[in-house]
């Protein structure tokens, strides 16, 4: 409970500090509602929300939650209870950190990871492959894209786990995946028809997108090997370039898909 009052002493501190700015004249509030002219908020109403209540409400659960960790520390009595550690949650609750293996680029990899570690940190951080990129971590932009059994996925969303039956292969091990028209298993600097076509279009601008670009590319050629250009803007959709180098893209996919026809 001495936790609880000190939480609670020092709000009401804080919310004393704060009282003499509700002192504010009718003019002042209006001004500080919508600026020079003292335009009222939408529908006429003023404000009533002050700091001052705002530090207030938050003591209360300041004070709360100081109460609720009292409690919880102090559960069982004695100064064991406080010091011992909770139990029944942790790494094996979800999966514990471990040795996984998965295929990667036409080889058996295995790493150290707990079954949710998205496969974008595998990738990067412990197979040291430097294609995939990680962008916004939300699956919305594609620099993370990778093929899952030569289906595009968004590596920085997958758990490592997902992937544990698939092939995976990036940007790094494209060209080596490629078995089609004027492919050479003799010559490791041999490019993927997509990587080459990107070179010659002169595609990119600072690049960072270009390895998701490449790869939902190989994924459509897949599966559409003369696409339309409608048919690539749709596939390209959800791959975003702030450099707006979309043109590019698609006149080199066109010319990778005459190339591998």
């Amino acid at each position: 409970m001495e936790m609880a009052g000190r939480a609670a002493s020092a709000a009401r501190d804080l919310a004393v500090d704060y009282e003499r700015t509700d002192q504010m004249s009718e003019d002042d509030q209006h001004q500080a509602a919508g600026g020079p002219g003292g335009m009222p908020p939408a529908g006429g109403e003023e404000r009533s929300t002050t700091r001052r209540n705002l530090v207030i409400g938050g003591a209360a659960v300041a004070v709360g939650g100081a109460v609720a960790a009292g409690v919880a520390i102090g559960s069982g009595g004695g100064d064991d209870a406080r010091t011992t550690p909770a139990t029944g949650a942790g790494p094996t609750a979800t999966g514990g950190r471990g040795s996984l293996t998965i295929d990667v680029n036409g080889e058996q990899r295995q790493v150290d990871a707990t079954p949710e570690t998205p496969l974008l940190y595998v990738l990067r951080d412990q197979l040291g492959l430097r294609g995939p990129k990680f962008g916004c971590g939300l699956s919305q932009c594609g620099a993370c894209a990778v093929l899952s059994d030569g289906r595009q996925i968004r590596s920085c969303v997958t758990p490592v786990r997902a992937v544990k039956s698939a092939k995976i292969t990036t940007l790094d091990g494209l060209a080596a995946s490629y078995h089609g028209p004027g492919a050479d298993a003799t010559n490791p600097a041999k490019l993927h028809p997509l990587q080459q076509a990107w070179i010659d279009e002169q595609v990119p601008q600072c690049g960072y997108c270009q390895n998701g670009m490449i790869i939902q590319a190989a994924d459509l050629l897949s599966t559409t090997p003369s696409p339309s250009d409608e048919q690539i803007v749709k596939a390209m959709d959800g791959h975003l370039c702030r450099c707006g180098t979309y043109n590019g893209i698609v006149r080199a996919i066109k010319r990778a898909s005459k190339e591998m026809a």
